[in-house]
């Protein structure tokens, strides 16, 4: 028994860190100067105790990433656990040929290799491969796991004329040797050391940087302040972080998260993210990630403590309320008593917990934006940024870069450090674009990209931004109208319209119209600090009479009007039913285009139709509001009166 070593002293700088471990007798490895940079040390021995006293004291001595050997001696190490990567030596293609081809020669005709360990990766190719030179000699390969077993065959074989030279390493050649049999020691060359200190070095590196990998994320999931618990399927806790063992596992040890959590395991496999779980007298925000770990699936416990999550989310809203970034209105702040509105809000509701982009369609002032926020508030990105544009208020150069940003420089008047745009300030929460269909048709464009890549390019800028944000967009327009005008590109609307809602105008809901109107006086009388106040609901049913163009805006307005002009702060229905006549008359010769002509009475036959059209062909509403008898009207008209 003896050792040599490459070096003695190891240079931190090198690969100096594998083992060879070689039969007794063995020199020829000591000659391969260009393997010695990676070689710690040579150890010469047999498969004994003295040959596991040797390695174990190398690996005390510095961290050894693997040990270079084959067949018993690998075997050996193998079933006595040494704590590091064995490699095992092959033979090559070209030794197994060269020694084969040196047998033949000297006249041997039944060849048998034996070898003790199991099969390396590529080494029965090899095996094969090397039958075919042989032509019509008999070569046999066996492998066993024990030296036993190699000598019960040699002897069986020999006795059976079935082998006149025995190949192998240590042990077959001992066995061949004392029983009087022809052998040849294979010889490992410079070639196949070199072959697997490449492979040792580059798996090496690798197990080198998972370990590196497994340090980091053990130190991440250490230092943030949620417990990680990692089970496999049925339950057992296999590890977790310093949280998960100071807060739950500490105080009260268990092995098993359905114990922990005092429910079944397949419920608690099943826990949809971010569940809410009491857990030993303490509320905690739990999400369960499954993963599949080799052949085994594992699960991570993820658990915030609620009240962590509850201020933090707390101090997220605080922000994005500073920076003017949060939606103001919620389902419940809409009134909704009509049928109709009920039905538009709980669709709304449905389409708030999609990530899809939402298509909503309505008349001027009917609330499309109080509908997009309620829809962005109800939504999981609730606690995410909400902004809203109005496309039809910006010209083309500047609703680009208020969408996109815009890069230092990017055109005059441009501030010194860029600008962010509207959806990398809305990542992770929801963009309002409303008047969607008045976007040029190069914008529509670039918004069709931006929902199909998620990813934006300022303006003058190269540099890739991908984002995170739901779309809801809003028109009062006809789009699928403007499609087959070619002024709205198609692909665009589809992409839009993934969720559509039509919002009612208000002559369609009109069991709202009241209940709005007194939300509104109950809004401005704070506002203007003048109480108003009514005898009874029967107050109220001159606004009934008119349909409100102008939908809730305009209900609004008319509200703010009312109490400002209201005298003793007590409405009755005499001053609003003269508001109403008065807001009619004014709105009408508001909405009144008259012709060029100089035709006074033609000017009148003119007005009159227009007012008629506007009183859907009620000509006592038209009586009324002009104050003239069914029989002016006739004549005004020229036609002949009808009673």
């Amino acid at each position: 028994m003896e050792s040599g070593e490459g070096t003695h002293a190891m240079d931190q700088r090198s690969d100096k860190q594998f083992l060879v471990v070689a039969p007794d007798g063995v020199d020829n490895m000591v000659s391969f100067r260009a393997l010695q940079p990676y070689i710690y040390k040579f150890i010469r021995s047999s498969p004994c105790p003295e040959l596991l006293r040797q390695v174990r004291e190398a690996l005390q001595e510095t961290d050894i990433y693997g040990i270079l050997t084959r067949g018993s001696l690998a075997q050996y190490l193998y079933v006595n656990r040494i704590p590091v990567p064995i490699f095992e030596l092959n033979y090559g293609l070209y030794a197994i040929l060269t020694l084969l081809k040196e047998c033949v020669a000297d006249g041997y005709r039944k060849i048998c290799i034996f070898e003790i360990g199991s099969y390396t990766p590529g080494q029965e190719q090899q095996e094969q491969r090397a039958q075919l030179f042989l032509g019509d000699y008999e070569l046999s390969f066996y492998r066993f796991y024990d030296r036993a077993s190699v000598e019960q065959e040699i002897r069986q074989l020999w006795g059976q004329g079935k082998l006149d030279l025995v190949i192998g390493d240590v042990e077959p050649i001992m066995i061949a040797k004392r029983l009087g049999l022809p052998s040849r020691n294979f010889v490992i060359d410079e070639r196949s050391y070199r072959n697997t200190i490449e492979e040792a070095r580059y798996m090496t590196e690798m197990t080198l940087k998972e370990r590196a990998q497994d340090r980091f994320i053990s130190v991440i999931t250490n230092i943030i302040a949620e417990a990680v618990i990692i089970a496999d399927e049925t339950g057992k806790i296999k590890s977790c972080n310093l949280q998960a063992e100071r807060l739950l596992l500490k105080r009260e040890p268990c092995n098993q998260v359905q114990e922990l959590f005092g429910m079944e395991l397949p419920l608690l496999l099943e826990l949809p993210a971010n569940q809410l779980a009491d857990i030993r007298g303490k509320r905690y925000v739990v999400s369960v990630i499954p993963r599949v770990v080799g052949e085994e699936r594992m699960y991570a416990f993820v658990l915030s403590n609620a009240n962590d999550v509850e201020k933090m989310e707390l101090s997220i809203r605080r922000q994005n309320r500073e920076r003017g970034l949060t939606a103001k209105t919620f389902f419940q702040d809409i009134v909704c008593r009509d049928p109709v509105s009920i039905q538009l809000v709980e669709m709304a509701k449905r389409y708030a917990k999609s990530n899809g982009t939402i298509l909503l369609r309505g008349e001027t002032g009917t609330g499309k934006e109080v509908i997009a926020s309620s829809i962005h508030n109800e939504s999981l990105r609730a606690d995410g940024p909400f902004l809203a544009i109005n496309c039809a208020t910006f010209n083309e150069n500047l609703i680009e870069s208020e969408l996109f940003g815009y890069e230092k420089g990017a055109f005059t008047g441009a501030l010194p450090g860029g600008k962010q745009g509207l959806f990398e300030l809305a990542h992770h929460g929801s963009l309002f674009l409303d008047e969607v269909g008045e976007l040029p048709l190069s914008l529509q464009a670039k918004l069709l990209r931006v929902l199909q890549e998620k990813e934006v390019m300022r303006v003058g800028g190269s540099r890739i931004i991908p984002v995170d944000v739901r779309i809801i967009a809003a028109t009062n327009r006809d789009l699928l109208e403007m499609v087959q005008q070619k002024k709205f590109r198609e692909d665009l609307y589809y992409r839009l319209a993934l969720l559509e809602l039509d919002i009612p105008p208000l002559r369609r809901r009109r069991e709202d119209i009241v209940p709005l109107f007194t939300s509104f006086l109950a809004e401005v009388s704070e506002q203007e600090k003048r109480a108003v106040f009514w005898d009874d609901m029967s107050v109220f049913e001159p606004i009934l009479d008119y349909d409100w163009p102008g939908n809730i805006r305009e209900l609004r307005n008319f509200a703010e009007r009312v109490v400002l002009l209201c005298r003793d702060y007590r409405l009755d229905r005499a001053f609003l039913a003269r508001m109403m006549q008065q807001k009619g008359h004014s709105d009408l010769h508001a909405q009144y285009t008259a012709p060029l002509t100089d035709d006074l009475k033609a000017l009148e036959r003119h007005y009159i139709a227009f007012l008629l059209e506007r009183f859907g062909g009620d000509k006592d509403k038209l009586c009324s509001y002009l104050h003239i008898s069914r029989s002016t009207l006739w004549r005004k008209l020229d036609q002949p009166y009808r009673s």
